[in-house]
C-alpha cells in the first residue's frame, strides 16, 4: 500500500452503489481506494442469500485481506451498504477485527431507506467500540441527484474539518 496517502477509503459493494460512492470519496480526499475481500458474498443469488442470513445472525467474520493494518493512515473512510438494518457484514467484521485502525474512522453507507441507515450507523459505532468521526448515508434512489451532491459535500466538509483539527 502507498503510505503517502493520509486517507484510506475502504469499501464493500455488491451492486456498485457503494463502489461508485467510495471512488468519488477517494478522489475528493486524495485517498487510497481499497476493496474489502469478501468472497462468500460474491456468487449471485446464493451469495446474496448468504449475505442476508449472516447479517440477520450478526455473523461477522473477516476474510483474509491484502492489508494487516490501516493505522498508518491518518483517517479511514469506510463505505458500504446497509443489509437488514445493519452495516454490511464485511464492514462490521472490519470494525470488530483486530486490524489496527486510525484514530479517525468515518462511515458512509448506501441504503434503500433512511431509517435503516440511522440504525446501521449506530451499530457501526457500537462495533467499533468508540465514536465515529463523521457519518453519512445516501439512499439509493438519490444516486446521481443533487441530493447526492449535497450529502457527499457535507460529509467531505466534516471529514476535512476533522483532518484540519487533528493537524492543529
Amino acid at each position: 500500500m502507498d503510505r503517502t496517502n493520509k486517507t484510506a477509503v475502504v469499501y464493500f459493494s455488491l451492486t456498485g452503489h457503494s463502489q461508485r460512492l467510495a471512488t468519488r470519496l477517494a478522489r475528493a480526499l486524495g485517498g487510497e481506494l481499497i476493496a474489502l475481500n469478501a468472497p462468500s458474498y460474491r456468487s449471485g443469488l446464493l451469495g446474496y442469500l448468504h449475505a442476508g442470513f449472516d447479517s440477520v445472525r450478526k455473523k461477522c467474520v473477516l476474510a483474509p485481506q491484502r492489508f494487516t493494518t490501516l493505522a498508518d493512515f491518518d483517517r479511514l473512510v469506510l463505505c458500504g451498504p446497509v443489509w437488514t438494518s445493519y452495516p454490511a457484514t464485511p464492514l462490521r467484521a472490519l470494525l470488530r477485527s483486530d486490524i489496527d485502525l486510525p484514530a479517525s474512522v468515518n462511515v458512509f453507507l448506501t441504503t434503500g431507506s433512511q431509517s435503516s441507515a440511522e440504525k446501521a450507523l449506530t451499530v457501526a459505532e457500537q462495533d467499533l467500540g468508540r465514536a465515529l468521526t463523521a457519518t453519512a448515508f445516501l439512499v439509493n434512489s438519490a444516486e446521481g441527484t443533487e441530493q447526492e451532491n449535497t450529502v457527499v459535500e457535507a460529509f467531505l466538509r466534516t471529514v476535512g474539518a476533522v483532518a484540519q483539527d487533528e493537524a492543529s
